[in-house]
């Protein structure tokens, strides 16, 4: 996911309880469409080890860092959590948290996306699943600090159970795009992933 263009507002009054439970589906029948489609996020769900690299607008490599992914099923199986972490010298130097489900009025997955970098509210995602290239296609709208529309694509691919990768383009005005952003992800939890329930306690 795109990184240092979003900060997270202060949100209170949720809180989580992880209770560990027997595997079970988004509810639904037999053929029910919303289940085979949250059924795909599965394969999202585990810890990461990350690196990234980032590029100039001349296609030069300026940047390459280390972080952390842990990514679980939240709201009974409902969506998934994308909690994203970089530390540097021993500080989180940046923290992001999003969401992905699917929706089934438009046929596509949606979420948001906030982070430490900005305080110009939540990238917005929708997402597109091929699964002849078993890849995910995002794209990403948000605003930036400066109020001009920022616009992203992202073509995440899953290459084996244990790894995958992202590219990150920025959209640009005439059209064109422009990468600004390469990932790979390699899995530090089993595959399948540790099952859980989370339950949100609204009013504890």
């Amino acid at each position: 996911m795109i990184r240092r263009y979003r900060r997270v507002p202060l949100i209170a009054g949720l809180s989580f309880l992880l209770l560990p439970s027997t595997p079970h589906v988004y509810a639904g029948g037999p053929g029910d469409p919303v289940a085979a489609n949250m059924a795909k996020l599965e394969g999202y769900v585990a810890e990461w080890r990350v690196t990234e690299r980032h590029f100039d607008a001349r296609g030069k490599e300026v940047a390459l860092v280390k972080s952390t992914e842990a990514i679980i099923w939240i709201l009974d199986r409902h969506a998934i959590q994308r909690s994203y972490t970089t530390i540097t010298n021993d500080v989180v130097s940046y923290a992001a948290l999003g969401t992905l489900t699917w929706s089934e009025a438009e046929k596509k997955y949606h979420g948001v996306w906030f982070d430490t970098a900005s305080n110009a509210g939540p990238t917005v995602v929708k997402a597109d699943w091929n699964a002849d290239e078993r890849k995910m296609v995002y794209t990403l709208e948000a605003v930036g600090d400066d109020g001009r529309a920022l616009r992203h694509r992202v073509v995440e691919r899953f290459v084996d159970g244990e790894h995958r990768t992202a590219t990150t383009f920025r959209l640009v005005d005439d059209g064109g795009v422009v990468k600004v952003l390469e990932v790979t992800y390699e899995r530090t939890t089993p595959c399948p992933s540790r099952q859980m329930r989370v339950i949100d306690e609204l009013n504890p």
